[in-house]
């Protein structure tokens, strides 16, 4: 560790101009920045912020500090980094190690330093590479850094480079892990044989692939304990992972076979016992799994070498061979190295060994190979890493300064949270505490960074002073928060609370807004409120917990979100695709075809969906009849080609004998033929119309006949499909868009109820992209051999690799796409979804991996019972059946439990008892090991809550024999409560040695804590106690009584009116004096009674001690909550003495310390707000049935009467058992009545007759004043009279009036209340067409939305393809000319492809290339770009010679471009000196204006300068007419968004911008320049005038 103060005594000199050596004599390099760890300003001199602020004259005048950049970027009064995060921002070159807590702002702390670093000189933007895990994380990082070095372009601090006026404005360089190793192996893999244009592998098809390896495996197989091979599904699965792992870990499979045959042979090196056991040993098993192993590895050799064949990746080999690469060649090291100066490794508890080892053999130092090291800063949270099933492990993130050496070993923490409020932190440190110990196992290498030394979170308050002091205490008490633990009886009850206690949020942010709302309309001067629900999210571990709280939330009208739940194949519109390419490739899916038939677009019913199957059944029989026919007609012909005729013995014996050789016959030509009857077969096989027009089915047919309309729809489904059949060998995409358009698809979605429009076509967008991306990779694996195709071979010597048949277009392409997404249904999880954006109404459901980096007001996390992995049971790997890796040969094995890794180990124990000892002593550290990722993920969850943290368990789960334990995280929650009340400097006090006196711990009574301790009758056996049966318990045995109501300290009224009556022991004993004391001398029938009296006594003694638990136990609870932290032991004692329960020795030792503790000054950082800023909520269950032994849930029947009221929904009971059914089935039969079941509603849905009875009343309301109305005109008929107008409304009245239900007239305050808010909140809200308009719109759009905002809206709502006109051909035409003759390429677009860097090289599934084939079909809002002629240049070109419908010949067509062209080439633009003044060329620009991305492409860009300095002009080229001028004033919003996007990018005051439109249509070429407008252009007040009046319709 590096002293900052002789650091910067050492540096005072090497910073002073001229006195350090490379002062004057050249720029350093990095490796030479990190010696000095300082970096270099332009002027050559070394600086380092440390010393710096040591010495501020060694600070350089135009130096900006990180406080200075944020002044800056935020304004005087926004947001400042604080210390920590200077000191990162500021952070020599040298390699650094930041630890970064859960929000505490790492990733603006990370653009912040990127722009530290451009802003003063040290580095230029493209020389900076920054790497994460995801692609939306490296867009946000990606647009950060966009956005605050266009900040600084405005300041002129940067200014564009030479390149950069060349080829565009460069941006640091964001990637992610596996994009920045697909770059280095699409660059370099031919060193290793790969080929540039190898596919990547997704799961399935790496399944698919798999699955043949094991299908013509030909070796030794893998066994399970009973010596039976395991399926093959089970082998490829663990193959797989096998193959994976290695890869993650850089180890070759040969080391696994090598390894496993060593240890088997020191297994059977140590002696067996003599006397064999029934069941396999340990290590019996150990010696299995390892042959198993070693057979994995080999069929994983196989499967490396049917991937290098194929010229075929996976993820795995992608980091594998680019870490290969990375080490082999040193070029590529200094080619990276000189690349990218500064680099910044985000999430960096993720990486696993293979992408640590990429990053160090470039960017690390070897002292020992002379390898110097590189600036390099790693960011993440040893807390958070979570992902150790992907190959993560947080002790990649500790041995970081191995990997990355220095002599400036110093880290960085950023431990202040912004996102949580004070109660949430406390919970999560707490939980997180056990992370800081180190387990005995960790073999950590000297140097390594520890857990030990990771801060914990402290709240934002910490800011504004230290605990304790004023400034502190104030701003924390406004950020205490909340965390509340509830414990529940069952799994279903939690799921019923969990979503009232929701609904009861929603309806208190009504309240507060309803409140709001009538203070502003009293004119208190307040803002006008708005309506806004808090966001909730609930995370569970697995998407099982999360099912049932989105049907009770459902059940209550709240919208919900459950995110990851299905995936993208088991969307409806999917499916609908899906199961169309089934009905065209394959006739027997007769259920796909079901499904579209009765699905929106044919709407089939159920009767002609039988008549269907008839007519199919009906085919199958005629068919049938053909081949009798067919087959009897042959034996005829055989007989009469007989010699001798005659001699056919004609008699009825012999017909028999005939008869049963046709059946035989018949048999199997009649299966091989027609097989089941298939509805695809009876589609194309429709009966046709007869003379008569009356379909003809024939006169055997019996079966049911088709309604006119489903026969009307049948041929034109069939039709469609003979046409999309015709189009099986064209593209795929291709035929998914015909299939999309014939079955209206995109219609459908677009006016699907609740749905957006525009995101409506996300899922589809998403299948196209998969099918593009599948196509990419399919003609190197041949899915045909699911079908049955013959492609393989064997090789020798290797009886796992084989050779397979490509596939390529038809119906057997399309049958292998099919049988891929079947793979994937399951392999990938059906797929990835589209892009979806998260209702903020809607309330979240989540995994809790799913929720990490993202946050919400309150979060509840139900279920925290049962095993915390999930049910997995934790082991080591010698003794797992996982196939993974062999911990040994790891790359982070000694952050692992890892034993016995060396044959000298194994050998060294003497009996095979002893060894098996030693591995059963080590069962724990496995468990250990597993428990500490799951502390993570738990850390990870609870840290998502801002202010309010909502954890639940329950005791029974709905199928479970025995009651939930609660998990261990459950009890440490539990354990912030109890240690503060029993205190520090107390004796240990544990949980269950409250057992004895439960109401003094109040705090833990019914919250799911059960110990096993010593049955007092027998010392030999153990029973299990909790809190609430032992507070009963105790409470029988000393015959407990409360007359009275008691008032607790604290105001808490335990209120005795609802107890049972208490036991009349008086009367027992009377009762029990009419029996004889002598046993012997009853009688049978004395004795019976006697037995009786006693047993109904102790029940009467057992319901009333119960009862007195569920009175005073909450009660308690709740007092002692009430109470001051420092109060707490004092008022359990005294509402112990209160209720005269005795009060045990270390209650009353802690009411004196607490005494004590209060007599003395406040200790130095201590703050009274954080330590009560405690879970103070907790809410228990003690009733007595929750604590039987047997599930009260357990054999529950759910029964409903029947028949039911149609207009009723069913209600449905829930029996306790069968038992309870018979019974109660009885008592209804006999008795009628219900009332006195013991059975409660499971469900009772709402009725019916409700909303029925209010459609019928409208209609009949609407009838009768359509009656009335006709009565008022019948002065026309001579009618007046007799039918005066003012009487209907007064009789329609009276009408409405009579039929209104009465149940109804009720609701009508309600009804009135809830349409009040309506319209308050429509008063306050924009309209619907808010939510219509898109989140980017192009230039031309905007334009047309200027001119006709409805009508453009609604056009965006139901986009219809146009066709393409010959003004696009022209333009786009013209425009390349012009491009050509500026000799500048268009500039790269990196709005359109954000993620492009991600996808360079090898074609990742998705990526740009992959997805060329949708894209180019895709009807989406595309970019404004001169390629394509927007609709106004559409109008001037016909204007200006053509008609609408005229058609142009090519050579006309070319002939009309000549012309333009020539134009343009002959005028002023066309000149040298506009040639030479030439910027750009199709120049992207995207400015936000009220929320909306408005971009565009500027067809030129020319640079010229004046005696102010530079000037910029834009050019529009229109290849029509000068349009005129009321067009003209529609046309100017797309000169004035070019100008203000331009001067935000480039930081250029806008009145330095000139704008023009040329036109070179009409008589000549003619000019329209900004100043010429009336007008002139819109400021960006009007743009955003033109968004607003398009919201408001």
């Amino acid at each position: 560790m590096t002293d900052s103060g002789a650091y910067g005594a050492d540096m005072q000199g090497a910073t002073t101009p001229g006195a350090h050596p490379g002062s004057g004599t050249g720029m350093l390099t990095p490796a030479q920045w990190c010696e000095h760890n300082s970096w270099q300003l332009p002027n050559g001199v070394l600086f380092s912020a440390e010393a710096a602020a040591n010495d501020p004259a060694l600070k350089p005048a135009d130096y900006r500090s990180a406080l200075d950049i944020a002044e800056m970027l935020n304004g005087a009064d926004g947001k400042k980094p604080t210390p920590e995060q200077v000191r990162m921002i500021e952070a020599g070159p040298a390699p650094t190690l930041v630890i970064a807590g859960a929000g505490s702002g790492k990733t603006a702390t990370m653009v912040d330093r990127v722009i530290w670093l451009v802003d003063n000189g040290f580095v230029r933007p493209e020389e900076v590479l920054g790497v994460t895990f995801t692609r939306k994380a490296a867009t946000e990082l990606r647009s950060r850094m966009r956005a605050g070095l266009n900040t600084l372009r405005r300041s002129r601090r940067v200014a564009p480079s030479d390149e950069e006026l060349r080829e565009g404005i460069a941006d640091p360089t964001v990637l992610t892990y596996h994009s920045y190793a697909n770059n280095l192996v699409k660059e370099y893999g031919l060193r290793l044989g790969v080929e540039q244009d190898a596919q990547m592998l997704g799961d399935a098809q790496k399944w698919q692939l798999a699955a043949q390896i094991v299908q013509y495996w030909e070796g030794e197989l893998p066994l399970d304990k009973d010596g039976v091979p395991v399926s093959a599904a089970t082998m490829i699965n663990q193959m797989l992972q096998l193959s994976d792992e290695c890869a993650e870990h850089l180890v070759e499979p040969q080391q696994v076979i090598d390894f496993c045959t060593e240890q088997l042979a020191a297994y059977a090196a140590v002696p067996e016992p003599r006397r064999e056991t029934k069941t396999e040993r340990d290590i019996q098993k150990v010696q299995r799994l390892l042959r198993n192993r070693r057979v994995y590895a080999r069929m994983a050799m196989s499967y490396a070498r049917v991937k290098a064949r194929m010229q075929v990746l996976d993820f795995g080999d992608l980091m594998r061979f680019a870490a290969r690469i990375a080490e082999a060649d040193p070029a590529i090291r200094e080619g990276e190295r000189a690349r990218f100066k500064v680099v910044l490794l985000d999430e960096f508890q993720d990486t696993s060994h293979a992408q640590m080892s990429l990053f160090s053999s470039i960017y690390g130092a070897d002292e020992a190979a002379g390898i110097p090291a590189h600036p390099v800063m790693a960011v993440g949270d040893p807390k958070q890493s979570i992902y150790g099933f992907r190959g993560a492990s947080d002790g990649q993130m500790f041995s970081f300064y191995r990997h990355f050496p220095t002599k400036h070993v110093q880290p960085l923490f950023l431990s202040i949270a912004w996102r949580n409020d004070i109660s949430v932190l406390n919970a999560a440190n707490h939980v997180a505490e056990k992370l800081k110990e180190v387990p005995e196992w960790v073999r950590a290498a000297d140097g390594d960074i520890t857990a030990a030394q990771v801060p914990d979170l402290r709240p934002r308050c910490a800011l504004v002073g230290e605990p304790g002091s004023p400034a502190f205490e104030q701003a924390a008490a406004g950020m205490v928060g909340r965390v509340d633990l509830t414990y529940h009886d069952s799994d279903r009850e939690e799921a019923v609370a969990i979503a009232e206690r929701i609904a009861a949020m929603r309806a208190q942010a009504v309240r507060e807004y309803e409140r709001a709302y009538a203070a502003h309309r009293s004119g208190d001067g307040s803002v006008r409120p708005r309506l806004k629900m808090p966001e909730i999210a609930v995370l569970a571990r697995v998407h099982g917990q999360l099912d049932p709280i989105r049907v009770e939330c459902e059940r209550l009208g709240i919208p919900v979100q459950q995110v990851g739940l299905g995936g993208l194949l088991s969307q409806p519109e999917v499916v609908d695709l899906v199961s169309a390419l089934r009905v065209l490739a394959d006739p027997n899916r007769s259920d796909a075809l079901a499904r579209l038939l009765t699905g929106a677009r044919w709407r089939l019913g159920a009767a002609d969906m039988l008549a269907l199957g008839d007519w199919a059944q009906s085919l199958v029989r005629e068919r049938e009849r053909a081949l009798r026919e067919q087959m009897a007609l042959r034996m005829l012909a055989e007989a009469e080609d007989a010699d001798d005729a005659a001699a056919i013995n004609l008699q009825a014996e012999h017909l028999r004998a005939a008869q049963e050789r046709l059946d035989e016959t018949l048999k199997g030509a009649v299966e091989d033929s027609s097989g089941y009857a298939s509805l695809i077969e009876a589609v194309e096989n429709l009966p046709q119309d007869g003379v008569d027009g009356e379909p003809l089915y024939g006169e055997q047919y019996r079966g049911r006949r088709f309604s006119p309309a489903a026969l009307e729809r049948l041929r034109a489904f069939a039709e469609q499909m003979r046409v999309l059949r015709a189009g099986l060998s064209e593209d795929l995409g291709t035929l998914l868009y015909e299939i999309e358009r014939t079955m209206l698809l995109d219609i459908e979605l677009a006016v699907r109820p609740g749905t957006d429009p525009l995101g409506s076509r996300a899922n589809l967008d998403a299948f196209h992209e998969v099918a593009a991306a599948y196509g990419m990779s399919a003609p190197r694996i041949n899915a045909m051999i699911y079908a049955g195709s013959d492609g393989v071979s064997a090789e020798e010597g290797d009886p796992g690799a084989r050779r397979f048949l490509l596939s390529s277009g038809g119906v057997s392409y399309v049958m292998g796409f099919l049988a891929w997404l079947e793979r994937a249904d399951d392999e990938e999880k059906g797929l990835a979804l589209g892009t979806v954006e998260p209702d903020p109404n809607a309330v979240q459901l989540m995994t809790m991996h799913a929720a990490k980096g993202l946050e919400w007001d309150h979060v509840l996390l139900p279920g925290l019972c049962g095993s915390a992995t999930g049910g997995q049971t934790p082991n080591l790997w010698q003794m797992s059946a996982n196939a993974a890796l062999p911990w040994p040969l790891r790359g982070d094995r000694e952050y692992l439990p890892s034993i016995l890794e060396t044959p000298e180990e194994i050998t060294a124990f003497e009996k095979a008892k002893d060894l098996e000892d030693y591995l059963a002593e080590h069962k724990d550290d496995a468990a250990e090991h597993a428990g500490m990722e799951d502390r993570r993920l738990m850390y990870v969850a609870m840290t998502r809550a801002r202010n309010l943290l909502a954890l639940s368990a329950y005791r029974w789960r709905s199928a479970s024999v025995a009651p939930q334990p609660v998990q261990p995280f459950w009890e440490d929650l539990l354990e912030i409560l109890f240690k503060p009340f029993v205190g520090v400097d107390a004796p240990s006090m544990r949980f269950q040695e409250t057992i004895d006196e439960p109401w003094v711990a109040p705090q833990l009574v019914g919250m799911g804590l059960s110990y096993t301790m010593p049955n007092p009758a027998d010392k030999r056996k153990k029973v299990h106690l909790n809190h609430v049966r032992r507070w009963a318990e105790q409470l029988a045995e000393s015959k407990y009584r409360l007359a009275e109501p008691v008032t607790l300290v604290h105001g808490t009224v335990v209120d005795p009116s609802n107890l049972p009556p208490a036991p009349d022991e008086a009367a027992l004993l009377e009762e029990l004096e009419l029996y004889p004391v002598d046993a012997d001398e009853l009688t049978p029938v004395q004795a019976e009674a006697r037995a009786n009296a006693q047993a109904q006594y102790a029940e009467q003694v057992q319901r009333y001690a119960w009862a007195l638990v569920e009175v005073m136990a909450p009660a308690l609870a709740q007092d002692w909550q009430l109470a001051a932290p420092s109060v707490r032991a004092r008022t359990v004692a005294e509402n112990c003495t209160r209720l005269n329960l005795p009060v045990p020795e270390w209650i009353i030792e802690a009411t004196e310390r607490e005494k004590w503790r209060e007599a003395q000054p406040p200790q130095p950082g201590f703050s009274p707000t954080v330590a009560a800023a405690l879970p103070i909520k907790v809410r228990g269950q003690f009733a007595q049935k929750n604590y039987e032994d047997r599930n009260p849930n357990m054999g529950a029947v759910l029964t409903a009467m029947w028949p039911f009221d149609p207009l009723e929904r069913p209600v449905i009971w829930r029996w306790a058992s069968d038992d309870a059914l018979t019974q109660g089935t009885k008592a209804v039969l006999r008795r009628g009545q219900h009332e006195q079941l013991e059975r409660e509603i499971a469900i009772n849905s709402s009725s019916r007759r409700e909303a029925v009875e209010r459609a019928a009343l409208a209609v009949e309301l609407a009838v009768g004043a359509g009656e009335d109305d006709l009565h008022q005109s019948g002065d026309v008929a001579g009618e007046s009279e007799n039918h005066p107008a003012t009487a209907a409304p007064a009789a329609s009245a009276a009408h409405g009036e009579s039929a209104i239900p009465e149940s109804l007239r009720q609701q009508a305050v309600d009804w009135e209340r809830e349409a009040d808010l309506l319209l308050l909140m429509m008063g306050q809200t924009d309209p619907v067409l808010n939510d219509q308009l898109p989140g980017h719109l192009s230039a031309s759009t905007f334009i047309r939305l200027s001119e006709d905002p409805q009508g453009t809206v609604h056009q965006l709502m139901r986009p219809v393809p146009q066709r393409p006109s010959r003004a696009a051909t022209i333009g786009t035409a013209v425009h390349a000319l012009i491009e050509e003759h500026f000799g500048v390429a268009p500039s790269a677009d990196p709005l359109e492809a954000p993620d492009a860097e991600d996808t360079v090289g090898v074609d990742l599934p998705g990526s740009a290339a992959a997805s060329a084939v949708s894209t180019s079909a895709a009807p989406a809002e595309p970019a404004d770009s001169s390629d394509s002629a927007d609709p106004a240049d559409l109008q001037e070109q016909d204007e200006f010679t053509f008609e609408d419908d005229f058609e142009e010949s090519e050579s006309e067509l070319d002939a009309s471009v000549q012309r333009l062209w020539e134009r343009f080439a002959t005028s002023e633009w066309g000149s040298d000196e506009w040639k030479e003044r030439i910027w750009a060329v199709e120049y992207p620009v995207e400015t936000h204006i009220e929320g909306v991305s408005l971009r565009g492409r500027i067809d030129a860009v020319f640079r010229t300068e004046d005696e102010d300095g530079e000037r910029w002009v834009l050019v529009d080229w229109k290849s029509g007419s000068r349009p005129k001028i009321a067009t003209m004033q529609s046309r100017r919003f797309q000169l004035g968004l070019y100008r203000i996007a331009f001067s935000r990018i480039m930081g250029v005051d806008p009145e330095r911008i000139s704008t023009v439109f040329v036109y070179l249509g009409g008589k000549g070429v003619a000019e329209v320049w900004d100043h010429q407008i009336r007008g002139g252009l819109p400021t960006e007040a009007q743009l955003a005038k033109v968004i607003r009046e398009a919201r408001k319709g």
